[in-house]
């Protein structure tokens, strides 16, 4: 309310001034929900399936749910963005709007491997992995000033009514193998998956005029959005470029391949090591509804 009785006070006219173009930079946080990855994350009898860690070879330690490797929760992070503006009038203005935000989230394990041929010979290597998605949200509005008798300052509804949403997933892997003449090397495997979604915004801001050509901002807003599904670009596996196949008679996932869509699944070791059981397989959506806050400095021309 302080904030609203600032931009609400006496000044030079700046504000009411039409037909002007806007463009504005703007940085703040965001935090999409993500609930479905989270949980997926957070769970060991939850895996997905074309995760690097899901393309691990199991063994009589390295169970299916030893090998979904728990991870943190993504957290609110940085966003950034540029605005472009065409104020029809002084109450009403259509608005363009480009955001950016990227999160990532890591875990870190010590994980059971073979180190001779003997199926009983194990050591406990360091297992490092990286879960980063970014979003990019592209929205076209409308912006209501409401009029509050002000001359040098601002308050707005604001509205994202269409958006388009672009995601991408990159998850690396970092596992120390070592062969059976004892010389330890690093293995990385790498997926990485890209999706579109809808969404819209609403929210409501202010600006305040330093002089008649520039103005500081703030803004916040909920989105509410969603990327239905998510499909593999590229995986690289294990780090080589032709890795072995999997041993005949396993029940292991199949390696990814580019244009697959992302799914997860619930899953428990079978018969033999080498064997799991997959239930439930469901698509993998990436929920975007969240908060955001936003400040920035606009230039009108």
């Amino acid at each position: 309310m302080a904030l609203f009785l600032l931009l609400s006070g006496v000044g030079q006219g700046f504000a009411e001034e039409e037909g002007r173009w806007e463009i504005g930079i703007v940085g703040g946080l965001y935090k999409p929900s993500l609930k479905t990855l989270n949980r997926i994350l957070s769970d060991p009898s939850l895996a997905l399936l074309q995760d690097p860690n899901n393309q691990l070879q199991p063994n009589i330690l390295f169970t299916p749910e030893a090998r979904n490797l728990e991870v943190p929760s993504y957290k609110i992070d940085r966003a950034f963005g540029v605005e472009v503006a065409r104020e029809i009038n002084r109450r009403n203005a259509f608005l363009m709007t480009l955001n950016l935000w990227e999160g990532e989230t890591i875990g870190n394990d010590i994980a059971p491997q073979i180190t001779t041929t003997a199926a009983t010979d194990f050591k406990d290597v360091p297992r490092n992995s990286r879960y980063d998605i970014s979003i990019t949200n592209l929205w076209l509005g409308w912006r209501y000033h409401i009029p509050l008798g002000s001359e040098k300052s601002r308050v707005y509804i604001d509205i994202g009514l269409i958006g388009l949403a672009y995601a991408q997933m990159t998850v690396d892997t970092l596992l120390k193998v070592t062969t059976p003449v004892a010389q330890a090397f690093p293995v990385a495997s790498s997926l990485e998956a890209t999706g579109w979604g809808l969404t819209s915004r609403w929210g409501f801001g202010g600006e305040y005029f330093l002089k008649k050509w520039i103005a500081i901002s703030f803004r916040t807003s909920y989105i509410v959005g969603r990327v239905p599904k998510m499909k593999v670009r590229r995986f690289f596996p294990s780090g080589f470029s032709t890795p072995p196949e999997p041993e005949a008679g396993t029940d292991l996932q199949p390696r990814p391949v580019p244009g697959e869509v992302l799914t997860y699944a619930n899953v428990k070791r079978g018969g033999t090591p080498n064997d799991e059981i997959r239930s439930n397989v469901k698509t993998l959506p990436l929920e975007l509804n969240g908060i955001e806050g936003m400040i920035g400095i606009h230039f009108y021309f």
